[in-house]
């Protein structure tokens, strides 16, 4: 190391950061803003700084003994205590702005409305901060960046209207967007510095998530600072009540987000699909639903396990082919522990609702039978650890994956006129055509292609039987299949099917040469029952049996 070089620790750079970023901001703002709100204002502003450096002090000096500890107070997850501090400190700038428009009567309607909308959308940014809505939209740093831009014009403009003795009020509201936008966009993409930061070196790797959630931190502060002196010019002696409702604002949120926890449990009970699944790491799947977004799929998974077991894990939804069981597509996500509420401690079990998007390749077969399959796995030394089911009361494909439903994907089809049906099933489904060989040989494979078309949605598993009848001798040759196949059971057929199939039906070779009869039907697979079936005209078939012509076996 040469003389121009200093050896610092992370811990310490982190520290001088933080102590540069807040002792100024904190010394300018009791000097010249905190005297001039209103009592109710400062106590507010000062308990809220308070928050946020106790929660900066403690990510950097404690030292956590579990994962539970390490997730609960690191500024950049979310869900914890950091993230609720900052979506409540969010919350109560749209609340003072909403508030402040209320009482403001004398103010021009201008004004008031600017007052409305800056609200209404901090309120958003509190949601937004605690659920991550924004995580949906693929352009949010553009979005968030000119609504940004758009709030910083608008309150130049009324700035600039506004009496000189309340301008400073909008130069600190401008000041705080500024900083937190730093910390949200700037510092969020600045590379990891490992070993050297110009003559400093470094006993590892700087990052600067700490840089750029206090930055955010102290930004959003700075707009709440700006918030409260327009409320305390508005209202500088508030009413008992208007006092009791700021007050209590922190609170109704705590609870509000609470609440918002208990949703899935509610959904679970109304909308979902029961389930009894249990995974070796503790959680238990309680029931999913699924629907269709366009040509893809979209599957809610509501599960229960105690905070502590459910940092680190995962879930992938794979499409499978019930058939080949190869997987067609997958998803995988980390678990989502928005409806997890940290104040109950590693162990409280809240239902987590889990959605998963799986988005269907364009080279899909249609027309065919697929499996949704679920898998829980935990990361672990960069490792991705599959996690055993220990009990389930669906299907299992092995000991880690679950049969959760299973669908079709239907094909375009074209309307076919239904006078050329050649036998109409009470079950709704309809035999289209039959292209039946003339001859054949003993031992051959007799190819005969099956046209069908359903009115229905399927909901039973029904067979297609294929009975030959010697003329001469009455005896009955048998070959039973399901219509389409197994790509695709009647129980998965839907309205509007229109699809053929081809068997491919081995001959036995001492099949009795000469005439036969052949017939077809279908049998229900639970009872073994035959489903009536008639012509186009509506008359009924003797026995459920449709008579197809005749071929004839050579020798």
């Amino acid at each position: 190391m040469s003389n121009s070089e200093l050896f610092v620790s992370v811990e310490t750079l982190l520290r001088i950061f933080v102590f540069l970023l807040y002792a100024p901001v904190v010394l300018i703002s009791y000097w010249k803003l905190i005297p001039r709100l209103s009592p109710i204002s400062k106590r507010i502003a000062t308990g809220f700084l308070a928050a946020q450096v106790l929660v900066v002090i403690v990510w950097l000096e404690a030292r956590p003994t579990s994962v539970f500890e390490w997730w609960l107070w690191h500024l950049s997850r979310e869900w914890n205590i950091s993230s609720t501090l900052a979506s409540m400190q969010l919350a109560l700038v749209g609340f003072a702005a909403l508030t402040t428009a209320w009482l403001a009567k004398a103010r021009p309607a201008w004004q008031r409305l600017y007052l409305v909308g800056i609200g209404l959308l901090f309120l958003f940014l509190a949601w937004d901060e605690y659920f991550v809505l924004h995580e949906r939209i693929l352009t949010w740093k553009r979005t968030y960046a000119a609504l940004g831009a758009a709030v910083a014009a608008a309150t130049g403009l009324v700035a600039v209207r506004s009496p000189r003795r309340t301008q400073i009020w909008h130069i600190c509201l401008l000041t705080g967007l500024a900083m937190a936008a730093v910390g949200a966009m700037v510092f969020e993409i600045l590379p990891k510095h490992c070993d050297r930061l110009g003559f400093l070196l470094i006993d590892g790797c700087l990052r600067f998530y700490i840089q750029e959630e206090s930055l955010e931190f102290l930004g959003i502060w700075l707009t709440l600072v700006a918030m409260l002196g327009q409320f305390s010019d508005a209202a500088p002696m508030p009413k008992p009540r208007v006092r009791r409702f700021l007050y209590a604002l922190p609170a109704l949120w705590i609870l509000l987000l609470f609440a918002n926890s208990l949703t899935p449990r509610l959904e679970l009970r109304l909308l979902a699909q029961p389930a009894i699944v249990q995974f070796e790491s503790g959680a238990h799947l309680h029931g999913y639903r699924t629907s269709s977004k366009g040509e893809d799929f979209l599957v809610w998974l509501y599960s229960s396990s105690p905070q502590l077991d459910y940092i680190g894990l995962g879930y992938s939804i794979h499409l499978i082919d019930q058939v080949s069981e190869e997987s067609v597509t997958v998803r995988n996500k980390w678990a989502d522990r928005r409806h997890s509420f940290w104040v109950f401690g590693p162990d409280y079990a809240p239902i987590y609702r889990q959605r998963i998007d799986l988005e269907i390749p364009p080279q899909t077969s249609t027309n065919r039978a697929f499996w949704l399959v679920l898998n829980l796995w935990r990361r672990k030394d960069d490792k991705f650890i599959p996690q055993r089911i220990l009990a389930s009361d669906h299907q299992l494909l092995d000991d880690t994956q679950v049969v959760l439903d299973e669908l079709v994907i239907p094909a375009a089809s074209t309307a076919m006129p239904p006078d050329v049906s050649l036998a109409r099933f009470d079950n709704g489904f309809a035999l289209a055509a039959v292209d039946l060989p003339e001859r054949a040989r003993p031992g051959e494979i007799l190819a005969i292609p099956f046209s069908w078309r359903s009115d229905i949605d399927g909901q039973e598993d029904y067979t297609q039987f294929l009975h030959l009848g010697h003329q001469e001798s009455g005896a009955w040759w048998v070959y039973d299949q399901q219509p389409l196949g197994p790509r695709l059971p009647t129980r998965l057929w839907y309205n509007g099917l229109i699809d053929r199939e081809t068997w491919q039906v081995p001959l036995p070779a001492d099949l009795a040469p000469g005439q036969y009869k052949v017939f077809t039907g279908l049998y229900r697979q639970n009872d073994l029952e035959r489903v009536p079936a008639s012509d186009a005209d509506g008359m009924p078939f003797l026995d459920g049996r449709v008579p197809l012509g005749s071929l004839t076996i050579e020798r």
